[in-house]
């Protein structure tokens, strides 16, 4: 734990809270005998630990310390993991541009020019920079991924309903998932109790686009997630606007249209999605297009109340949102990826093992 700490470098802006001495104190009382013994997390500041502050990202909640933990890291805290500190997020979990206007920007420890993404971007960046092996977070339409992808490290967003979402604030309660960043498979399987993977010969894997084409995601999906934050946020952005930022009060400028509808079409959708995979275990797909974004072009977006960089990330992972299935980013060597699918234990073989394999031919030459 002590060696953790000293890796924080503040410069990164991985980490909104950091109390060193009940760390410490934590990491001599913890459970001895767990899966995650001695194991150092970092939290996602969405998610409440009890006594220590948890701010959601929001000016808000600056002074607020919860006095009881969510069940989902409980349950890790029960198999000797230790809470180091709350990590940096987009204020209320609502962005990926790992950009909060109050608690700085987030940086990727690969490249100091780009932010980590978000909105786990802190956790991201814990896990690159070293601190610790595991971090917390969530992901409402990527949250977990995109960060992993920017950071160059693994992210596991679980199946929607499979953890205990009490002690996490909400952004839109039907596509929030609870999951994991780390620095590679094995602390995945800690994490998730998975003693042994799948052959991963044995299961039927497709990339979409080569192997087979998906309906695209509705329209419809955004209505149902900006009805959902609004019925969190709404009244108190409407009472209180000068305590969001600039880019939520410009998403919660007006109300939204009724979900109802929203919600039979994407019921439609999934079942078409769900037909076209068929035949398949596991489904191969980018986690974004292009690289982490320059933290020029997210504050320039921010300032200008634009919404470039949050379109260029959002292509891609929103679907394992909508369809409530785990999906987990991870580093190729052609760039990362994301699988996704009903069982995380295939996941992870998979995923395995195309991270291990080689680089594409010509790579090296710069083709």
């Amino acid at each position: 734990m002590r060696t953790a700490i000293d890796r924080i470098d503040p410069a990164l802006g991985a980490f909104i809270t950091v109390d060193a001495d009940a760390a410490l104190r934590a990491a001599r009382s913890a459970p001895r005998a767990g899966r995650l013994a001695g194991v150092p997390i970092a939290v996602k500041d969405l998610i409440d630990v009890a006594g220590m502050r948890t701010t959601y990202g929001s000016p808000r909640y600056a002074d607020h310390i919860p006095d009881r933990t969510a069940p989902a890291v409980g349950a890790l805290l029960a198999e000797g993991a230790v809470v180091i500190g709350k990590t940096n997020l987009n204020e209320f979990a609502y962005g990926v541009t790992g950009y909060n206007p109050h608690f700085g920007a987030i940086l990727s420890p690969r490249d100091r020019t780009r932010t980590a993404g978000g909105s786990s971007g802190g956790s991201a960046a814990a896990v690159a920079a070293g601190v610790c092996r595991l971090a917390v977070g969530t992901d409402t339409s990527g949250s977990i991924r995109i960060p992993a992808a920017c950071c160059g490290i693994w992210g596991l967003k679980l199946a929607h309903g499979a953890a205990d979402m009490t002690g996490v604030f909400p952004l839109c309660p039907s596509y929030d998932s609870f999951g994991y960043l780390a620095d590679g498979p094995d602390v995945l399987r800690l994490a998730l109790g998975i003693d042994g993977l799948p052959d991963p010969q044995t299961l039927r894997v497709g990339t979409i686009g080569a192997d087979l084409e998906v309906p695209a995601l509705p329209a419809e999906h955004w209505t149902i997630f900006r009805a959902e934050a609004w019925r969190t946020h709404g009244r108190a952005v409407t009472e209180h606007p000068h305590d969001y930022g600039a880019d939520l009060r410009a998403r919660f400028a007006q109300a939204p249209d009724d979900p109802a509808p929203a919600r039979a079409v994407m019921a439609a959708w999934r079942r078409a999605y769900t037909a076209s995979a068929a035949g398949y275990d596991v489904l191969v797909d980018l986690v974004m297009d292009g690289p982490a974004p320059l933290l020029s072009a997210a504050r320039a977006d921010y300032e200008g109340g634009t919404f470039y960089v949050r379109e260029r990330l959002l292509r891609h992972t929103p679907v394992a949102n909508a369809l409530g299935w785990p999906a987990l980013a991870f580093p190729a060597a052609d760039g990362p990826r994301q699988v996704l699918g009903r069982d995380p234990a295939a996941l992870l073989a998979v995923a395995t093992q195309m991270a291990a394999a080689p680089e594409p031919a010509g790579r090296e030459a710069g083709l």
